[in-house]
């Protein structure tokens, strides 16, 4: 029986430069997202690094996305709501 269930990384918007989530909001990052809401953004997850996006030059948002292909997840949800983790930068903004 084939299911829809699909593994997505949860992750605190804070784990984001300002800049790059002024960019996301605007439409204007190189990696478009799934979807958004007033709480975040949900991206999938490409197959690898070299996958992103040219022009994707944040290193916390690559560092998330090689977390979550780490893990094995297809999405990366990234939500204002979710506390920060210890053993990722935490950009006050």
């Amino acid at each position: 029986m084939m299911r829809n269930v699909r593994r997505f990384y949860d992750c605190s918007t804070a784990h984001l430069p300002a800049q790059t989530a002024q960019d996301i909001d605007n439409e204007v990052f190189a990696k478009s997202p799934t979807m958004r809401n007033e709480y975040g953004w949900l991206f999938s997850v490409p197959e690898t690094l070299a996958d992103l996006q040219e022009g994707v030059d944040c290193d916390a948002f690559k560092t998330v996305m090689a977390l979550a292909m780490d893990a094995g997840c297809d999405y990366v949800l990234f939500d204002r709501d979710v506390p920060p983790v210890p053993y990722l930068v935490v950009f006050d903004w």
